[in-house]
């Protein structure tokens, strides 16, 4: 009894070191990238409730695309601080994504409270490792 179950451990533990490939196939079946985005109706821009409902759905789908971005690419951060006499004078951070999202689908889109638009967007791992071999720091010009 011993034995045998000293053979399967080590036939598992054989299964468990994989190659390359056995990597990339198991990326791709992770789980999608999914983000969200939230954009108010209120502070868009229109002349009537309709335009400023689709701008709103606009600007929270590309709030969600960014974070997207953000995810695969990640994001540039630089930040700055001056002080005066060992206190803080001014103190800046700067953020900002540059990326190619593609095959990002819409997963949902939601009214929620009285004028706020919830986009949910998800894009797969295949696909998301297809864009990074593609385009490894975002860069795409």
């Amino acid at each position: 009894m011993k034995k045998l179950f000293v053979v399967a451990a080590c036939l598992f533990l054989a299964g468990c070191v994989g190659s390359e490939e056995q990597l990339r196939a198991d990326i791709i079946q992770q789980l999608p990238y999914r983000a969200i985005g939230y954009a108010s109706m209120r502070v868009q821009p229109g002349h009537t409730p309709a335009q400023k409902q689709l701008m709103a759905i606009r600007a929270a789908k590309a709030a969600a695309m960014r974070e997207l971005a953000e995810k695969i690419y990640g994001a540039d951060i630089s930040g700055q601080t001056s002080l005066i006499s060992g206190g803080v004078y001014s103190d800046q951070l700067r953020s900002s994504v540059d990326g190619l999202v593609r095959g990002a689908r819409v997963v949902s889109l939601t009214p929620i409270r009285n004028d706020v638009y919830e986009a949910v967007l998800e894009v797969e791992a295949w696909e998301v490792e297809a864009m990074r071999a593609r385009w490894p720091h975002g860069h795409f010009r």
